[in-house]
């Protein structure tokens, strides 16, 4: 009995802390009930020398930042990967499957709705299973911190892929620009951050009920 009071607690304890973890933005409209969700951000890829020059010379900031948002209400049920950049040069961008992202080799065989997408063979060499997110144009804003651009890539996520984002871990991310691609490569500890950030909004938003 012992046992099983102490397996209760900490199977309650585990989901306390999915259910308050730390978002950006958590409420609920009071005119319409849209329900709103927004994760904290992450820093993803290397520290990079911007264009903003100091005594010391260029001021280093961070590749990339990630976030996670989902809106619910009647007829709405929309999660997102936000995804912003900053670029040394004005950039153009079409609007669809232009993010895609590649997971760790060793959970590959555990994510869903994955798609068969080649990557450029110079780099990968062959086929690799990731994801393609559907993305809406950005021209970009002028960041006056870093004297770069700063693109807001804002990508559509299939509800069912929710599961891998929380569970498999992000290796890589691809952005295909018009004229040029970037690759932003992830750490280890960045990946766990992804996934628990993932997971934080799934877990609230009640789309992880069933899990894989």
């Amino acid at each position: 009995m012992k046992i099983a009071l102490v397996t209760a607690f900490c199977l309650l304890m585990s989901h306390m802390a999915f259910t308050q973890c730390p978002l950006e933005i958590n409420e609920r409209d009071a005119f319409d009930s849209t329900l709103t969700l927004l994760s904290k951000s992450v820093n993803v890829g290397y520290m990079i020398p911007s264009n903003f020059q100091t005594a010391e010379g260029n001021k280093m900031v961070e590749e990339a930042k990630i976030m996670f948002s989902f809106t619910q209400n009647d007829s709405i049920n929309a999660f997102f990967l936000i995804l912003a950049v900053l670029e040394r040069d004005y950039l153009a961008i079409d609007e669809g499957r232009n993010v895609l992202i590649k997971l760790e080799d060793d959970q590959k065989e555990t994510t869903v709705g994955e798609e068969e997408i080649k990557m450029d063979a110079k780099d990968e060499g062959e086929k690799q299973s990731i994801l393609s997110f559907y993305n809406f144009p950005d021209r970009g804003t002028f960041d006056k911190k870093t004297n770069m651009r700063m693109y807001v890539h804002s990508c559509a996520v299939p509800l069912d892929q929710v599961f891998t984002l929380a569970y498999s871990g992000i290796e890589k991310i691809r952005i295909q620009y018009r004229n040029t691609k970037h690759t932003i490569t992830l750490s280890k500890e960045q990946r766990e951050m992804i996934k628990k950030a993932a997971l934080c909004i799934g877990d609230t938003a009640g789309l992880l009920k069933n899990k894989p």
